[in-house]
């Protein structure tokens, strides 16, 4: 676990300005991808981006490196050199967080066949009109659940709509495990 991180979640000054200013940049990032009044994929990108400036402005742009080559398959930026998967989702379930998207069906189930966690993530929970969050899951909790859960359990296909996508299905029980071994 990158104990470095961890200001970001203890700071009573940092956690305000973040349930301060992460709604109104988030609601802005929606209108900025939305398209005929539907919120478009971009937008993922652009909260992406928004968490990624979070990092730069609290732990600065020396410790935050964002040149990431787009054909790592999950990771969106280094914090202290540590690799950080972003996800964000919006709704109030925790399941169809969308882990990766391939060229094609044949690359999806390759990726699910051999995917194994492998570095932490910000998750970034938007509920509008309700509790949202934001939340570290370390990578030592992502094997432990994987290794309970077993790779069926953890990620899968969508069994509807595009085959290109693959879920991280089981993010809740993660969170959940992280909470009760007090790791998040």
């Amino acid at each position: 676990m990158n104990e470095k991180i961890l200001p970001l979640f203890t700071e009573e000054k940092t956690i305000k300005k973040i349930q301060n200013k992460l709604p109104k940049l988030f609601q802005i990032a929606e209108l900025e991808s939305q398209r005929a009044g539907k919120v478009g994929m971009e937008v993922g990108s652009i909260r992406e981006r928004i968490i990624v400036s979070l990092l730069v402005y609290k732990f600065g742009e020396r410790n935050v490196e964002t040149e990431i080559p787009i054909t790592e398959p999950e990771v969106d930026v280094k914090l202290f050199g540590d690799s950080i998967s972003i996800k964000t989702k919006t709704g109030n379930s925790y399941t169809g967080v969308k882990l990766i998207w391939t060229v094609d069906a044949e690359n999806a189930v390759e990726f699910q066949n051999t995917y194994k966690p492998s570095c932490d993530i910000i998750f970034v929970k938007i509920n509008w009109g309700s509790k949202g969050g934001l939340f570290y899951i370390p990578l030592e909790i992502q094997l432990e659940v994987f290794q309970l859960l077993g790779r069926e359990n953890y990620i899968k296909l969508p069994s509807k709509g595009t085959k290109r996508i693959l879920n991280l299905m089981h993010l809740k029980d993660g969170l959940t495990y992280g909470i009760k071994n007090k790791f998040i």
